[in-house]
Formats: C-alpha cells, structure tokens, sequence
C-alpha cells in the first residue's frame, strides 16, 4: 500500500503540472506537432484510444506486475497484475479511488514488463494492460471522456492537440488517435488550437512520419481559411509544394490528404496543379492516382468544404479510362447515381473489360442500379456479345465491392 500512496501522490502532483503546463506553456507543446478506415481518411491505421477502451470497459484500474507474461498454445501473451486502485469518472474528470485490498488478475499484454500499469476490463477480452508512468496515468486521468464535455464550451479534440507529440510515445499515439477516429467536423472545429506555422512545419518536414502527412495537409487546407492572409497564403504554398515536390519513387505518402487539404483551401482551382502533375494520364503512379480516387470521396462527403459535387462525377469520370482504378470508378459513380455515363461504362466491357475480370461484373451492377430505360438495352446488348460472360459477370456483380462511401 505504500507503493500505491506513493504513486497516487505524484499522479496528484503530476495533474497539477499538467494544468499549470497547459495554461503557461501551450505555445510550447504545440511545437510538438506532427501516428487503423476510420473516420480520417488519410490518418492510417491507429490503436483504439484509451479514453474509447476506458468507455467500454466494464472497470479500468492501476496496477502492479507480478510475474512476467506467458505465451498460450496461440501465442497469446497473458501476465499476472495486482489491482491497486479504480479510475472512477467524476463531475471534473476522472479520479483514483484505491482499493481497499489489492485484487489479482491476467492480463492480455503485447509484450512482458515489469512496474505499474493501466488495466481495463472490456467486455470480450477480458482484462488487458499497458505499461504506465506517472504521466501517462496523469494524462489518462485528465483527459476528456468520450462522452460528456466537462471543458466547457471546448472541442475536446482541442486538449489531445497538446500532446500530438509528447516524449511519451504512448501518448503522443493516443493523442493521434483521437484525432485519427474522430469526425471531420470535430477535427475542422479544433483548428484553433493549431499554430499555422507550426502545421506547415511539421506538413514540411521529411522526418515527419508518412502515417501523419495527410492528417497535417487536411488541417494545413482547414487553417487556410481561418487565419491571416499570410498565414492562408503560406499553407497553400505549402500544400502546393508538396504535391508538386515528388519523391524519386511513384510512392508518395499522404498524398490523399494533400490533395483533400488543396480541395479544402483551393476548392475547383486544385484542378490545374492536378492536371499538372498528369494524375489523370494512364501512365501516371498508380498509387499516387488511387490517392486521387481517395481525395474525390472525401470531397464528396464534405462538399460544403471542398468542391461541388457535380465537379467530383467530372473528375471521377476523368478517371474512368485508367485501367487499375476504372471498377472502383465505375462503382463510385453508381453510387453517386451519375446516370449520365451509361454509355461510357457500357463501352468498357470491350476494352477494359477484357482485361480486368472485375470490371465487367461492376458494369453490370451499374447498369442494374441505372433507373434510365437504356440500361435495359444495354445490358441486353452485353449479353448478346456472349452469354455465358455475361452471366458470370451477372452473379460475381452480387457481391459487394468496396468503394466510396454512399
């Protein structure tokens, strides 16, 4: 118990800390600026944050190790832990109520370690656990739940702003995540705790790690709008920049949310740097021109942010004829019930269609979706062309295919 009246101290001391950090030394932690879909496109893959795990738990509490893990006949790693004291959420957060006896349990870990750590009892799992300092403890204690908004008046996005880069790898990643998991409203809503010159910084970095590149291009585009006119002019150059600055490999990662921050911050004048850099040639990076697909949806999604909708079907149509991206783009307009490409898409099931077997099936499925009376006659054009293609096409367009969202 006296090590658990120890820890409970300096969590108390370090809380304190942290408020006095947050209030004295803002400009300070933002300088820290910089990492699975989700509700970020172009965020990538990220762990489930704490506050969501501490949300479905059925209890979270701080403990001790008391032996190193053992590996099941799965290779699952599971390891001995005393509970030493509850997290409990107050009117003002949340808090540590200690235990009165110390309570033994396994738990699911990555990796054995020794010392203090978070736990949380979610309802499948069973119990898991992560390694823990004061810090981390003070930062889970003190962060916003997912629920209910004890700041008042405040995007809670706005407090994990702060610590997107903190020394504590731990941290910095769940800070990350919230950003990563969240709305894009809510994302766009806390853009007033980011300093504009240091997103461009940390956007123009090449140490920065390409999981996150798209996440500071999307606020680069969101500042563009929200700060000075210096300040505008200075995330557009730095977004076009990036988009024109290619790496040596077709590779370029977080292209899709340079691409969304320039739609953002440009709107229908992104067009000519896209075209300038040939995305829409069948002989550009098909990666990079997939990421172009990616940036399309998102506009579709947030028009009142980007571009119109009706420019979205002209450049996903623009997309049509490049063979790696054409079924994605064929369902993509179908979704976004563009019935005027009928003919179009009909006319792919001769060039295209012979060379990508799940082509033909996404023509159908557009076809059979296309409420115009020419669908009819087209379809039964393509099964006249040979029947036995045609069904096997008609039966593989049952299945769903992954796409723009509806």
């Amino acid at each position: 118990m006296i090590r658990l009246k120890n820890i409970i101290s300096v969590v108390m001391w370090v809380l304190l800390q942290i408020s006095l950090c947050i209030t004295s030394c803002f400009i300070f932690f933002l300088s820290f600026l910089c990492s699975t879909i989700f509700a970020c496109p172009f965020c990538g893959p990220v762990e489930t944050p704490i506050s969501h795990h501490i949300m479905r738990s059925n209890e979270a509490a701080v403990g001790e190790s008391m032996t190193q893990a053992q590996a099941n006949v799965q290779g699952q790693r599971r390891q001995s832990f005393s509970l030493l004291s509850k997290i409990i959420l107050m009117p003002t957060g949340r808090t540590l109520m200690p235990l009165d006896s110390s309570v033994d349990v396994k738990a699911a870990v990555e990796d054995s370690f020794s010392g203090t750590a978070l736990l949380f009892n979610l309802p499948v799992a069973g119990w898991t656990a992560i390694p823990a300092d004061e810090m981390l403890i003070g930062y889970v204690l003190q962060a916003p739940p997912v629920k209910g908004n004890f700041l008042s008046k405040t995007n809670r996005l706005e407090w994990f702003a702060r610590w997107l880069e903190y020394s504590n790898p731990i941290i910095s990643n769940d800070a990350y995540a919230e950003f990563a998991l969240a709305p894009f409203q809510e994302v766009q809503n806390s853009v007033g705790a980011f300093d504009p010159k240091l997103v461009i910084d940390r956007l123009t970095d090449p140490a920065l790690p390409p999981q996150r590149r798209g996440f500071y291009a999307l606020l680069a585009g969101v500042l563009s709008h929200t700060s000075s006119k210096q300040s505008q002019r200075t995330c557009i150059n730095a977004l076009t920049e990036a988009l024109e600055n290619q790496p040596s490999s077709d590779f370029q990662t977080g292209l899709d949310g340079i691409i969304a921050g320039l739609f953002i911050a440009l709107g229908e004048k992104t067009l000519p740097l896209l075209e300038r850099q040939k995305l829409f040639q069948s002989d550009a990076s098909p990666i990079n021109q997939r990421h172009l697909l990616q940036a399309l949806r998102f506009c579709w999604e947030y028009p009142s942010d980007t571009i119109a909708r009706k420019k979205v079907i002209s450049m996903t149509r623009a997309l049509l004829a490049v063979p790696h991206l054409s079924r994605e783009v064929i369902v993509d307009l179908s979704r976004y019930q563009d019935w005027e490409s009928c003919d179009s898409i009909a006319e792919t099931w001769d060039t295209l269609g012979t060379e990508n077997p799940f082509i033909r099936p996404a023509i159908i499925g557009y076809l059979l979706a296309c409420p115009l009376e020419k669908s009819s006659a087209l379809l039964t054009q393509l099964r006249n062309k040979n029947i036995e293609i045609f069904e096997e096409a008609r039966q593989a367009a049952l299945m769903p295919f992954p796409a723009a969202a509806p």
